[in-house]
């Protein structure tokens, strides 16, 4: 009895002390730093360790690993144009130069409900059109990203030769995000219908890639929510005031609502500071029964 009283004894000391293990690597020297996109860990005692990643699967040597799910960091470059602003071969910047463009992101309402806290202090290029807002999902294939496969949103600024920059008005977007099979890219704008990027976006030196306007096969759905601009140029759709994914009655009944009007008004379809006839003219009539071709 005593021998089994002092191995219970024994067994209570040794769970005392040693509730947990944590793997851990003894050096002479290391340290750790990080960055906005990167962090980097050392330590003394190995000849040399490597990482390797494809973007979605990360398989690191040595003693050093990562105790948590890898999140990694996406520089996306963009091009796009929109059709209401679009003359000859870039957008007008109507809006900026007459000081209508909201200081913070402008959806946060249906049907977008995107609760991102982007905004500035003051436009900060001459070249702003308007705001936009970026979305990015992880899918198989086109007709499986579906609004469950979303992975992140960010709202962005739109310059006049259909590059998609931050907020400094400057620099391509950055996600710190990680996906598992192909990324996916969606373009919202608060009168335009939203597109979606028929093919994965492709890596090339550390940045994705994704050019909207070279031809409508770029475009899922392709000219069915797209359009032919100018020659070698494809935009997005304008005319959906309601934000409902279709270009309608209602659309031209909003219109009607705010005719004469100045300001940031969705139905100013040009994008030109004020709802005219050359938005329900030129941009609504042509584009009636257009329809979204996101997949939700």
């Amino acid at each position: 009895m005593k021998k089994i009283l002092f191995f219970v004894c024994m067994a209570a000391a040794i769970a005392m002390q040693a509730q947990s293990l944590c793997p851990s690597v003894i050096s002479t020297s290391g340290g750790y730093s990080s960055g906005f996109s990167a962090s980097l860990s050392w330590t003394l005692g190995e000849i040399a360790t490597e990482t390797f990643s494809n973007g979605s699967v990360i398989l690191t040597q040595g003693f050093q690993q990562p105790v948590e799910g890898v999140t990694i960091s996406i520089d996306l470059d963009l091009l796009v144009f929109l059709e209401g602003p679009f003359s000859v071969s870039e957008m007008g910047t109507s809006l900026n130069s007459e000081s209508l463009i909201p200081l913070s992101q402008p959806y946060n309402s249906a049907p977008w409900n995107y609760s991102g806290t982007e905004s500035v202090l003051s436009i900060p290029n001459p070249n702003v059109v308007d705001w936009i807002l970026i979305e990015l999902r992880d899918a198989a294939d086109a007709a499986s990203a579906t609004s469950a496969t979303r992975i992140a949103r960010q709202a962005a600024f739109l310059l006049k030769d259909g590059s998609v920059v931050g907020t400094d008005g400057s620099s391509i977007l950055q996600f710190n995000n990680s996906f598992t099979q192909q990324l996916f890219v969606i373009v919202w704008h608060r009168n335009h219908l939203g597109i979606m990027s028929a093919n994965g976006v492709t890596e090339a030196g550390g940045i994705y890639s994704y050019n909207f306007s070279t031809v409508e096969s770029q475009v899922y759905g392709g000219s069915a929510g797209y359009k032919n601009l100018t020659e070698g140029i494809w935009g997005i759709v304008a005319g959906d005031a309601t934000h409902d994914g279709l270009i309608d009655l209602a659309d031209k009944t909003q219109w009607e609502a705010f005719a004469g009007c100045k300001g940031y008004l969705d139905t100013d379809y040009t994008m030109d500071a004020q709802a005219n006839n050359t938005d329900k003219n030129d941009k609504w009539m042509p584009n009636t029964s257009k329809v979204e071709q996101v997949p939700e």
